[in-house]
């Protein structure tokens, strides 16, 4: 699988010593696709503050559902959970790469 994208961390892009735009590939760009899912869907703002029990556990359940619908995680693999106060999402790529999201 080949996969490519503009690296991005705080927020802002990350710049080569050239000044060009840093890139970022295979499970480094698809652990960056999740994290932008995971922000652009909503679900880390709804955890903000969120004490239910089950509203948490079925947000980590929406979550784990949006990470198995991307082509590029190999069915099955997917899991989120809350350590503390962050969120961990692991995965297997198709290239059987593993991969983890914390926000």
């Amino acid at each position: 699988m080949n996969t490519i994208d503009i690296r991005i961390e705080n927020d802002d892009f990350v710049l080569s010593s050239m000044g060009e735009p840093a890139l970022t590939t295979e499970s480094n760009c698809i652990a960056q696709d999740l994290k932008h899912m995971i922000r652009e869907k909503g679900y880390a703002f709804s955890m903000v503050g969120e004490r239910n029990g089950v509203n948490i556990a079925t947000l980590c359940t929406r979550i784990e559902i949006e990470i198995e619908n991307d082509a590029r995680i190999y069915p099955g693999t997917a899991a989120v959970s809350m350590q503390g106060e962050n969120l961990i999402c692991t995965a297997r790529t198709l290239d059987n790469d593993s991969i983890e999201v914390a926000l």
